[in-house]
This record gives structure tokens, sequence and C-alpha cells, in this order.
């Protein structure tokens, strides 16, 4: 559709430039965009100039320029015009929080449902994408909400926390599995069920393909069972999402282990045409200190496994933990929940550098955790057989000038009063099924996958997940494993014949029209501050495993679903044509 640009130029062509709108503009200055000075240029036919920088895709379409505008010129239709100018290399793929969501969830539009009401159809949205959203609406690492373009205006939509709104409020699950095509006759063996396990099994099923899960634990889920506490993820929300997957016809066998109970060599031997390997990292990364050698010194990953398993646990009443990251947040909160009157966390990383979430620090925080960021661990000090101390040492910088981890220490010391530590330093990969082979390839102690494919260097051997390598830069999250396990599972279903499109639209409604989308916005549109979740009061944590956080009410997902800038309508318009410049 051509573009009339002298339609661009009329909402703006008697702005008399008092840049009213430029000091209201919350994101003025940024990358170059200063909506006065782009008004400008406009009224100067200067569209190129401005169209081919890209600058007009950092507004926000928040409204404020608008409303504060003493001429009510409408400002924002020229910024729109100028974005059906943009360079196709410049274009948004899509909106910001669906490009940066893994699984690439169709964000705005669940989030327009809560806001109309209609939390079941928004599950439906969700449950296209993923076989876990009361997991993720939980749990999920939200990279969506650090791309959302509300931050830039006040703060982020909770995305996250309006997922588990539209899981805890849709009735029957079940409703929204969807088809399970005709069987193919082709077998499937899934190594580990976690969430990059469990997903790839529950797209291949869907796909009519014969699915057996092996699980070397007591129980399925992987780290989301074994790694995160029961106050942040609750077992009945795990447990009913698996059995929701089981009900399609996945097979799950527990306490069956690779490399013990059965090898590759055996599965092939029993007809499965594909092998999916995803065996997480669920071993501590282990160091060996002067003074560790008693039971009162514990791994992070392990505690967690026999805290989540009821296993009997030992906890003292003065615990010191070793690390920075999420699961060393974990451990202390978990320690605090089973005993522990004083729990200490050391990290060679400074606060800011710390590499657990910063949500969950800060809850740790509020529970009582004390934090010694810049200290690493130097010895475990005893008193005969039981521990008295721990000795750390001052950490001066963690990674190098090129980024690689690469401790330095200074020569300052603190003690600590202690009678129990927690080694929790990172996690670990048992490949020991691998070793002495040449395939499947291992570099960095990780399967070598292909990040498109998820294939390994051997035929019909893929992986993912913690145990699998990622591109640069692809964290370890349960949103990350997920979707290693949608694109395993869209690539084996072509192995064995299939076309790969594992997706099946579960909402049956009709998407809005960008046509009718006026893109107006009320008056305070861009002030309405975000809408926190409740929590369980502190005091109310002590000694138990209850959910902290709280879900949403009807009201409040309501109220914050509406702040969403509908950045998909936004594009849309871009593409298709908008008021001025239709």
């Amino acid at each position: 559709m051509a573009v009339d640009v002298q339609q661009i130029k009329e909402p703006v062509i008697s702005c008399e430039q008092c840049g009213t709108c430029s000091s209201a503009c919350p994101v003025t200055g940024v990358d170059g965009f200063n909506i006065r000075r782009i008004e400008h240029a406009v009224q100067l036919n200067m569209f190129d100039s401005v169209a081919k920088t890209g600058v007009q895709w950092v507004c926000t379409m928040c409204g404020r320029c608008e409303e504060v505008c003493p001429n009510g010129y409408l400002i924002m239709d020229t910024t729109r015009g100028l974005r059906r100018l943009t360079p196709p290399d410049l274009f948004p793929a899509a909106a910001p929080c669906v490009e940066a969501c893994p699984a690439h969830i169709n964000i705005p539009q669940y989030l327009r449902l809560i806001a109309d009401g209609k939390p079941e159809e928004a599950y439906a949205v969700i449950r296209e994408k993923v076989p876990f959203p009361g997991v993720l609406g939980r749990v999920c690492a939200h990279p969506c909400e650090t791309m959302c373009k509300r931050a830039a205006v006040n703060d982020p939509i909770q995305i996250c926390a309006l997922k588990r709104y539209a899981a805890d409020n849709t009735e029957s699950s079940e409703s929204y599995l969807g088809k399970v095509a005709p069987d193919t006759g082709k077998k499937v063996a899934v190594i580990g069920a976690g969430p990059a396990g469990l997903t790839t099994a529950f797209y291949l099923r869907k796909k009519g393909h014969a699915v057996v899960v092996f699980e070397e634990k007591e129980k399925a889920g992987g780290m989301m069972r074994y790694g995160i506490p029961y106050s942040r993820l609750p077992e009945d929300v795990l447990d009913a999402e698996i059995a929701d997957i089981a009900s399609l016809g996945v097979e799950i066998k527990t306490s069956q282990k690779l490399g013990s109970d059965f090898s590759i060599d055996d599965l092939k031997a029993q007809g499965f045409e594909a092998i999916f390997l995803a065996p997480g990292a669920q071993d501590s990364r282990k160091i060996t200190l002067e003074g560790d050698d008693g039971a009162d010194v514990l791994w992070g990953v392990e505690f967690l496994a026999d805290v989540a398993a009821a296993r009997p646990v030992d906890v003292k009443k003065n615990v010191v933990v070793i690390g920075g990251g999420n699961v060393a947040v974990d451990v202390a909160m978990t320690a605090l929940r089973c005993g522990a009157e004083k729990v200490t966390m050391a990290s060679l990383e400074s606060r800011e550098e710390m590499p657990a979430f910063e949500w969950e620090i800060e809850e740790a925080v509020e529970e009582g955790v004390e934090l010694l960021p810049g200290w690493g661990p130097g010895k475990i000090v005893r008193d005969g057989a039981a521990i008295k101390q721990m000795e750390l040492v001052q950490c001066t910088s963690v990674f190098d000038d090129s980024g690689a981890f690469c401790p330095m220490f200074g020569s300052d010391k603190l003690t600590v009063d202690a009678d129990q530590v927690i080694l929790a330093i990172g996690q670990s990969i048992n490949l020991d099924f691998a070793a002495g082979k040449t395939e499947p390839e291992v570099v960095a102690g990780m399967i070598k996958a292909d990040p498109d494919t998820q294939a390994t260097s051997a035929a019909g051997l893929y992986a993912g997940g913690d145990a699998a390598t990622k591109a640069p830069g692809t964290p370890g999250t349960i949103i990350e494993a997920i979707a290693a396990g949608r694109r395993a599972a869209s690539a084996i279903d072509q192995a064995l014949g299939g076309n790969g499109d594992i997706d099946e639209q579960l909402w049956t409604g009709t998407p809005p029209d960008a046509a009718l989308y006026e893109g107006r916005r009320e008056a305070g549109f861009a002030t309405v501050p975000r809408v926190e979740y409740a929590k369980l009061p502190v005091e109310e944590r002590k000694g138990n495993f209850n959910e902290v956080g709280k879900c949403f009410a009807e009201e409040e997902a309501v109220a914050e679903a509406n702040r969403c800038l509908h950045c998909d309508l936004e594009l849309k318009l871009a593409l298709n044509g908008f008021g001025p410049a239709a």
C-alpha cells in the first residue's frame, strides 16, 4: 500500500514547536528520539531522513504527548505514518514481549483476553505454545517483562503473574490440551522428565507418535520439582500439568537411569527411532575446601532435592550458604524453613553482579537472609568434629577483561560463625553414559546440539535443556528448556515423516482487526501504576512451604492487563496502514 507522506504531515502541520510533548515523553533522548524534532523534520518534508533511522520505533505509543499537547494534535498518527516508511530490515518481527519469549507466546492477545474478563480463553492462547502455564506463571524468568515497552513509560506489565492468573482461573486444563493425531507407528524415547523432556513428549504425542519418557528420579518434573522450593512452585500445580501430559498417552517411567538401567543402544534395539536427551544439570558443582569432610557440609542441588523428596535433612541453627545464584538463594530460604535460625549467604560477586534474579534476592533479604557479597570461601574452621566458623576471603573481581570467569582475591579475610555450610556454587551435568564414546559429541561438559533443531552429532539423537549446548548468551531457565523441547519436537517430527508443525490453535476466538484499532489513550493512561500481587506475610512463612506469591484478584488482573500498549496492533497498523496514512 502506497504511503501518502503529506497525510503523515497533516496531524502536526501547524505544530508551533513548543516542546511540551518532548518534555512529557518518557523516552525522549533514547536512541536520539525527540518527538519535537521529528515533528519539525516532518514539517520540512524530511520523511525519509527520519524513517530510515528507525527512531520512530522508540516511541511507546503511550499517548502522553497527545495528552499534554496544548493544541490537541494527534501526534501518534504522524509517528505511525513514519513507521510505514520503515525500511524492511528495520521492521520489528513481532511485539517486543513476543520476540523476547523463547516460546513466542502471543502475550498481547492473552493480556487482551484477561482485560476482557476471559481468563480461560487467555489460558488457551498460552497453552498453544507451552504445556506448563501454571508453572511458568510462578517461576518463569520472564524475559518478556525485561523487553516490555511499558517499562520505558513507568513499569513493565506483570506478564508472568497474569499468566498465573489465567492458569489459576481455568477450571479444566484438560479442555485445552488439543487433539492427538492418529498413531504414526513411530516410537520416540525421551530421557529426562524435566521441562525440556516433557515439552518434547507433549508435542510429539500430539503429532501421533508413541512417546516414552525415562526419568531417573522417583517422580517426574526434573528441576521444577527437585530444584525449586514448594513455597515458589507448589507440588500440586506441577503434578496437575504433568498429569495433563500423561493423559495424552505419554508413558512416563520413573527410577530409570540412563547408563545403569538401560543404554541408548538398548533403546534403539527396542525400536525407538528417535531419542531426545534431556537429563538436566541435577548435580552440584564441587570444590574442595579445608575442613569440608563432614556430614555438616552439604551441597546445594542435592539439599534442595532431598527436601523436595521429603528425605531426612539435618539443618543446623547457624547456616552459611556459599554462592550467589538462584540455587543459592533457594537453598538459603529453604534452610530457614527447615529450622535454621540464622542464614548467611556469601557470594564472590558484588551485590550488583549476583547472578540470582533480583526479585528472588529481595525476597531472601525480606525473609532474613544476610548477604555478604564480594566474599569467597576460604576454609571451614572446626572445633573438633563440629564446624565453628566459615573463613571467607575478599573477592576483588569475578571476571577478567574478556568477561570470562576468573575470580581474583585480596588479602582481607572475614570469619563468620557457623555450625553448617551449604555449598551452592553451580550445577553440573552427569554424562557418564557418554564416557568413552565419540557420539554424541560433548563440548565443555555439555552435549553439543544444533541450536535450531537440537540434533546432536549422532543420527536420530537429539538433546536439549541444561545438559545441551545453547546459543551464546542463552540462560538455563525453564522457558528456555521448554523452547528447546519445542524445537526438538518439530525437528523429530520432520525426521519421522511429519511436517514439523507442532502448533495447534486452541483459542477459537477472533483476533482483533487492526483496522478497527483507534490507538487512542485515555487521559492518565501513561501514569497508571503497575499492580503488585500480594505475598504471604513474612512471619507466616516460617517453618512451612506454603506458597508465598498470591494470585491476582479479578479486578487487579483486569487493571494490570489494561496497561498493555498493544505493540502487536501498532505493528499491524504500520504494516497495513492507519488513519491519515491509510
